[in-house]
């Protein structure tokens, strides 16, 4: 399923932008393969205010995220096949410990996309908010 419309421009690489609803424009990394999602934001030495990365299921369920490898804390949201946040984790931190803990929501989700910590915060993004796409 392509994600169309000016919450999502389609773009013939491996990003999207996303515009948030101040009008700032996120650079999204697509992660819609096995691989890529479970690799994630791993390994990076940081990430830009202006950058994330949108994870694209295959079918709704429950996937839950964790911060292995991570070198920065991150703004997580999860949302429904109708494009809503259903669940927020703000300020998510790295991985200091084994096992990892997970964070994520226990209902079924297709959508899930990290950005910089503080970003939910900034953005007043909450449960509930629907982006027209």
């Amino acid at each position: 399923m392509g994600l169309r419309g000016a919450w999502f421009a389609e773009a013939a690489s491996p990003q999207r932008t996303l515009t948030l609803p101040s009008g700032r424009p996120l650079t999204l990394e697509v992660a819609d393969t096995p691989e890529t999602r479970q690799r994630g934001l791993m390994f990076r030495p940081a990430l830009a205010k202006n950058q994330g990365m949108l994870f694209i299921f295959e079918k709704p369920g429950h996937y839950r995220f964790w911060m292995k490898n991570c070198k920065f804390p991150l703004d997580i949201l999860w949302l429904n096949t109708d494009h809503e946040i259903i669940y927020v984790s703000e300020n998510t931190p790295p991985c200091t410990q084994d096992p990892c803990p997970q964070y994520g929501p226990d209902v079924n989700t297709r959508y899930a996309i990290e950005m910089q910590a503080g970003t939910i915060k900034r953005e007043r993004l909450k449960v509930g908010t629907k982006f027209p796409f």
